[in-house]
């Protein structure tokens, strides 16, 4: 089992990282421009900044450009959101 994870341990993190940036990626886009169900928040600032930086980030984990800057500008939305 060890040998099939590790053998393959590229194209995982590589599944990985599209899924999360597209997740991500996702729900900016409903913040920006009211699809997949959302409302549109770009009149509200805080709407505004959250659905650039969760969109922004998305895409570039998603597409695997400067991942650790991105993942880390995201979690600290994430924080802030959460607080």
């Amino acid at each position: 089992m060890a040998n099939f994870l590790t053998r393959y341990e590229v194209y995982f993190y590589v599944i990985l990282r599209v899924i999360a940036g597209a997740l991500f990626a996702c729900h900016g886009a409903q913040k920006l421009f009211g699809i997949l169900g959302g409302q549109s928040e770009i009149n509200d600032p805080e709407g505004l900044a959250a659905g650039i930086i969760e969109f922004g980030c998305g895409l570039l984990v998603c597409l695997g450009l400067f991942t650790r800057v991105a993942a880390f500008v995201a979690s600290g939305e994430m924080a802030v959101a959460y607080f």
